[in-house]
């Protein structure tokens, strides 16, 4: 397990952090450690440099005080993938279950409240995991102004495709349930 230190009030702010590569912050009672949640994801906000600092501020605290999902995380200016724009550094808001879109949207919804206008991207850390970055790695969409998030054909069809096995599942238990005991002779 790996344990995450929240950052010093010091260098709280990801433009002047010079030896990690993500700034952490938890919602009450959650610990900044490794994911131990197969179905998480985040939302994902590609900040100006010029905000970066008090975006930062702005979803650090909102986090911390339970309004958002169990845990955040921003990129300091250390943090660089190749191919990525240098202009830009995302700050990301994770969610336990993607699956679970009424906690996907509530976030949404009070991330548009804080006054994020800007288009953002929700991608499930195992996408994130198994490399997929960029075109068609979303997850869901919410355009730049909207409340209402945009659900890809391959997210519905993921979906559609548990809630299919689940209903099987379920009837399979029904019929075990309803099957005769046979007698022992």
């Amino acid at each position: 397990m790996i344990v995450k230190t929240a950052p010093s009030a010091q260098q709280d702010a990801p433009s002047h952090e010079t030896t990690e590569h993500w700034l952490w912050a938890a919602a009450p009672d959650t610990p900044l450690t490794e994911d131990d949640y197969p179905w998480s994801g985040k939302w994902l906000w590609f900040t100006p440099l010029s905000l970066l600092d008090r975006s930062w501020t702005t979803i650090r605290t909102a986090t911390e005080d339970g309004l958002l999902g169990y845990r955040s995380k921003a990129a300091t200016l250390i943090n660089t993938r190749t191919k990525s724009d240098d202009t830009r550094r995302p700050i990301c808001v994770s969610t336990r279950d993607w699956r679970n879109i009424d906690d996907v949207q509530r976030v949404l919804t009070n991330l548009r409240a804080l006054g994020i206008a800007d288009v953002l991207l929700y991608k499930t850390d195992s996408d994130t995991r198994k490399g997929r970055y960029g075109t068609g790695a979303s997850t869901f969409v919410a355009p730049a102004t909207k409340m209402k998030l945009v659900i890809p054909k391959r997210t519905r069809e993921a979906l559609e495709h548990q809630h299919a096995a689940r209903a099987q599942a379920r009837r399979t238990a029904a019929a075990r349930r309803k099957a005769p005991v046979p007698k022992r002779t």
